[in-house]
């Protein structure tokens, strides 16, 4: 009990710094998921990595991590409590045949980071083969956007501009930008995942347009955005240790400043110049997304854009493809600096699937949350430099709060609520108390404040559990108001679904079917549960009775009389009392605290409850400090089952349905490097065929990635995404295809 005041009292303090230092200490979350289109009959993974915004280092402020799953409908459809240690935890979401078809939203974020309205975002497409598919109208007509570096074009300088694309199949669409006189200015490139880059020389007055050509060789024209003589943009170019950034625009009388904020302070000011190129040390810099303003001397700001800045990042990609067998074994050599954190996905590529660098769409996570893009829908970047930052920048989602409302949870689990109670303010009861039942129940109690509201700090349990919540010193009926734990509002965010051509569902068709077999013999493979224990039992007993050991009384009250000398119990017509004789004088005399199975109840409660459905009794028979309750001895009933065996408990408790932690899974893959005829003769249809949330790497740096391959063929991707030592992330990339083995293989 002292360490749980002591981590009250730390949580207290950090929030108090936290506070008189302008809330500066931030986390920032990133999941990696096996994919980001599943069908239904199989299982999303993810791993999470929960860093502080400032250093990026792995963040000791939280102990869970609440993920959700929502629908276009606005509601969950999953919602998960994942234990992390030292900034990392793991879970899956089974996606049944009841998951209709749709694009989710995949959420998470920390208690803390509620505060701030933080969260991690990315978009998870469910196709259920099982029911008729809402394929969306196709539009004839391209959707196609043009986004100036910084916002705006401005005339007298080259502009950088990127072309976006709105439409599923709009792939190696390119075409020029012309002058309203017809002159041919620029080439646009043939876009990638719809995206393309171009720079075109704009003059003051003059007007532009892109011509495209579609697939089927129709021109389309665009008119590009107005050109302006009168604003101001910011140019960045990568020179390699360091930043090129030019404040570009008329000039401007008075002096410019130009700053860099990561969001929530400057980490870099200067006086800047019109057209004059200011160097930025990368140094100055750690990894993640800046807002870059240019003001005026009176404080106008003139441009705004971001910087996204990858610190160290490293991304390896192979492009050839190693050939391997049906149920061979893979082996990739990996080198790593020491002191990475990763986690590890080898999963089948579909058609239509593009090598996409998770680490991109980290970025995009954290640009949801903290900053608004009018580009950012799209997370299938295939490279990333600070041109194609060229959108408009909307500011913060919120202001920094000034206070927070949800401390850090970074002991344990928080749970806050009201009590409802109409006596008056003198009259009401000073405890609350949540039992988690159970053979090893747990109790936590809090101090009701004057306005009705409590705080309860739990060790999380793990799976959903029956629990209660009581007031204690009180027999009357009251009613709580439990904070939901969980988001309770959610963005608009999109959740249009993809278009699907005929090949596309011919091969959804073909995994469909694969998924099938291999749920046919689940059972043989399915993962296995590694039992955490998150805390030990809550009370040492001085002495305990196992009731059948003694002679059993038709009355509970008659067994204390016999034979238990501890405890001192009467019961009549009028009055029932329980008190235990402690062994030490103390000051006062205070109530003992009375439990069955882990519940509070009352002295005419448990008497006249039957004792053949009473195990056993455990006492302690000194004062004893259960959080700020005090009471002089416990005396705790426990029935055979440890599920109150038909006790109802009184009116000052209610029954509450307690969502624990996600159980830890051990991943289990099969492997054929011994002949067992068991598993020759089971179908291995594995679209995934392997998972590591957390891949441990030893001390020089190398590791190999070790698997089978399994009955199916095609061309397969292993994505490592993570963190380096210095906070940087890191992603690599390797490909290789699996064929029958009638084909040679090649390595």
């Amino acid at each position: 009990m002292i360490k749980k005041i002591l981590s009250i009292t730390a949580i207290m303090l950090i929030v108090f710094t936290v506070t008189g230092q302008h809330l500066d200490v931030r986390e920032e979350v990133y999941l990696q998921t096996n994919s980001a289109f599943m069908l239904t009959g199989e299982t999303l993974y993810f791993s999470a990595f929960v860093r502080s915004a400032d250093t990026g280092q792995p963040s000791p402020l939280s102990s869970i991590l609440y993920v959700e799953l929502i629908g276009a409908d606005g509601k969950p459809v999953f919602q998960k409590k994942i234990h992390l240690t030292k900034g990392r935890g793991n879970g899956t979401f089974f996606l049944s045949s009841l998951v209709s078809s749709g694009r989710y939203q995949l959420l998470a974020y920390t208690r803390w980071m509620k505060n701030f309205q933080d969260y991690f975002q990315t978009p998870i497409t469910v196709i259920n083969p099982f029911e008729e598919y809402p394929q969306p109208v196709q539009n004839e007509e391209l959707s196609v956007s043009f986004y100036p570096e910084g916002g705006v074009m401005v005339a007298g300088h080259e502009n950088d501009l990127v072309m976006k694309i709105d439409q599923g199949n709009s792939a190696g669409i390119g075409g020029r930008v012309v002058s309203a006189s017809g002159e041919k200015i620029a080439d646009i490139p043939a876009s990638q995942m719809g995206l393309s880059r171009f720079t075109i020389p704009v003059k003051e007055g003059e007007s532009y347009q892109a011509i495209l050509e579609d697939q089927a060789g129709n021109f389309l024209f665009f008119d590009l955005p107005k050109v302006t003589s009168d604003g101001a943009t910011i140019q960045i170019r990568d020179a390699g240790h360091s930043y090129g950034i030019t404040p570009i625009g008329p000039s401007s009388p008075g002096i410019l400043t130009l700053s860099i904020h990561d969001g929530q302070n400057a980490v870099f000011q200067q006086t800047a110049e019109t057209n004059a190129r200011i160097s930025l040390p990368k140094t100055k810099l750690v990894a993640g997304t800046y807002l870059v303003t240019l003001t005026s001397g009176t404080g106008d700001q003139l441009a705004s854009r971001l910087l996204w800045h990858p610190g160290s990042l490293r991304e390896q990609r192979s492009e050839g493809m190693a050939a391997y067998h049906t149920r061979s074994p893979v082996t990739i050599p990996l080198e790593f600096d020491h002191g990475v954190d990763v986690s590890v996905s080898v999963r089948r590529m579909e058609i239509g699937h593009q090598p996409t660098s998770a680490i991109h769409q980290a970025l995009f996570g954290r640009i949801s949350k903290s900053w608004s893009l009018s580009v950012q829908e799209t997370s299938d970047w295939k490279t990333m430099d600070n041109s194609l930052m060229a959108s408009e920048w909307k500011g913060p989602k919120t202001e920094m709060p000034k206070t927070v409302k949800w401390l850090p949870e970074l002991r344990g689990e928080l749970i806050e609520g009201a009590l409802n109670y109409e006596a008056p303010s003198e009259d009401k009861p000073p405890f609350v108390a949540l039992s988690i039942s159970g053979d090893d129940y747990q109790l936590q109690t809090a101090q009701i404040d004057e306005h009705g509201h409590f705080q309860l700090l739990i060790n999380p349990a793990e799976g959903p559990r029956e629990a209660y919540i009581s007031v204690l010193g009180s027999t009357n009926e009251v009613s709580f108001q439990l904070e939901g734990q969980f988001l309770q509002a959610y963005p608009p965010f999109d959740y249009s679904l993809p278009y699907l051509d005929s090949v596309q569902v011919s091969a959804l068709v073909e995994r469909s079917v694969r998924n099938q077999i291999e749920n046919a013999y689940y059972e043989l493979k399915k993962d296995s549960i590694v039992p955490q224990t998150y805390w030990n039992p809550q009370f040492d007993y001085d002495i305990s009775y196992i009731l059948d050991d003694y002679n059993r009384f038709p009355e509970l009250y008659e067994h204390f009389i016999e034979f238990i000398p501890e405890v001192m119990a009467r019961k009549n017509k009028t009055r029932s009392k329980i008190k235990v004789l402690t062994k030490y004088v103390t000051p006062g005399s205070l109530d003992p605290l009375l439990l069955i199975d882990g519940v509070p109840t009352t002295a005419e409660e448990i008497l006249d409850f039957s004792p053949y459905k009473i195990e056993s009794i455990g006492i302690i028979n000194n004062r004893v400090f259960v959080g700020p309750l005090v009471a002089d001895g416990i005396v705790s009933f426990h029935t055979f089952e440890r599920n109150l065996h038909g006790y109802k408990p009184g009116p000052n408790s209610l029954n509450i349905q307690y969502k624990g932690l996600d159980p830890v899974q051990q991943f289990s893959f099969p492997s054929y490097e011994d002949a067992d005829q068991r598993l020759a003769r089971i179908p291995d249809y594995r679209q995934q065929l392997f998972w590591n949330p957390s891949l441990t790497v030893g001390e020089n740096g190398t590791k190999e990635l070790e698997f089978y391959t399994g009955d199916t063929t095609g061309a397969f991707e292993v994505s490592i995404d993570g963190y380096d030592k210095n906070g940087s992330p890191i992603s690599i990339r390797r490909y290789f295809k699996v064929q029958s083995t009638n084909q040679p293989a090649s390595n």
